[in-house]
């Protein structure tokens, strides 16, 4: 069974024929789209009671901002595997693996352990790779989403959260120390830690700005606090892209750092929507664009 599994690991992917990935990319922007209805009809939410000009912004510019992470997320992956794939890949595997999570697995971590062994490396190199930036950002998370849940809500919640952060970090630091290549080791560990604190950010601006769509004033410890529920529903990873369980983390978490329970499920529910109807326009365009050149 082990010499099995270690034949497995050492094992390289082979490229998906174009028309597989131009496939892959159209039914990852349907399959959103559909998600992005269930969650609007699921909200319970009226378009008269939004304050449009916040839902503007995380439309144009919080939610790219998500994507260019997470884009940026797996080029540092890849780095730590030893590859630089071309900004093109860079996109179309952000999209491909954010639409992932919305199968009843960690998707999105296969996308990329996949796209990183197509690209040369062994499936148990790309697996360690592909996990550095996630346990990362599940550490950052812990800590900065602790502290914030210490100052808005219970003590003794933000000091557990804080402690399974610093598991998270101690496990990415030995996971790099034998993956990363050995030249760049300390930028490449800024980079990548400075990535996951941009999507603590990125993560606690999108549900800042959907409380305040809804019309309810939010401190930024309170959004902070709220990222940790994105975080926990990756962890699980038994639901697709966390579905229900991220809003109900949410609406949980919410009325222990002061804000009220129905808020914390439209919250959750309207951030959800916004997400998913911009990835399935950023998942159109890019089947759009790489069918285009087939054409001619």
């Amino acid at each position: 069974m082990r010499t099995a599994l270690r034949r497995l690991l050492e094992q390289r992917a082979q490229p998906l024929p174009p028309i597989w990935r131009n496939t892959i990319l159209v039914i990852a922007a349907l399959g959103v789209l559909v998600a992005s209805v269930w969650a609007w009809r699921s909200s319970g939410l009226a378009t008269d009671d939004l304050d449009w000009l916040p839902i503007l912004i995380l439309l144009v510019v919080a939610a790219p901002l998500s994507l260019v992470l997470k884009a940026a997320e797996f080029a540092l992956a890849a780095r730590v595997a030893g590859q630089r794939p071309p900004t093109s890949r860079l996109l179309e595997i952000a999209v491909v693996s954010s639409a992932a999570n919305l199968l009843p697995l960690p998707g999105s971590l296969l996308v990329t352990v996949r796209s990183i062994s197509e690209d040369g490396s062994s499936y148990g190199t790309a697996l360690a790779a592909s996990a550095v930036p996630g346990l990362t950002w599940l550490g950052v998370t812990g800590v900065g989403g602790g502290i914030a849940i210490a100052i808005a809500g219970p003590p003794a919640l933000g000091a557990l959260v804080i402690i399974l952060g610093v598991i998270a970090l101690g496990a990415t630091l030995m996971l790099f120390r034998s993956t990363a290549p050995r030249t760049g080791r300390v930028a490449l560990a800024a980079s990548i830690v400075a990535v996951e604190t941009g999507w603590l950010a990125a993560s606690a601006l999108r549900l800042g700005l959907a409380v305040t769509a809804l019309g309810v004033d939010i401190e930024p410890a309170q959004a902070l606090a709220l990222s940790v529920a994105g975080a926990l529903t990756v962890a699980i990873g038994f639901l697709p892209g966390g579905l229900g369980l991220r809003e109900a983390l949410i609406a949980g978490l919410s009325p222990l750092i002061g804000l009220p329970f129905d808020t914390g499920v439209l919250l959750g529910s309207l951030d959800r929507v916004v997400w998913l109807a911009f990835l399935a326009v950023a998942g159109a365009v890019l089947a759009t664009t790489r069918r285009a050149p087939a054409r001619q």
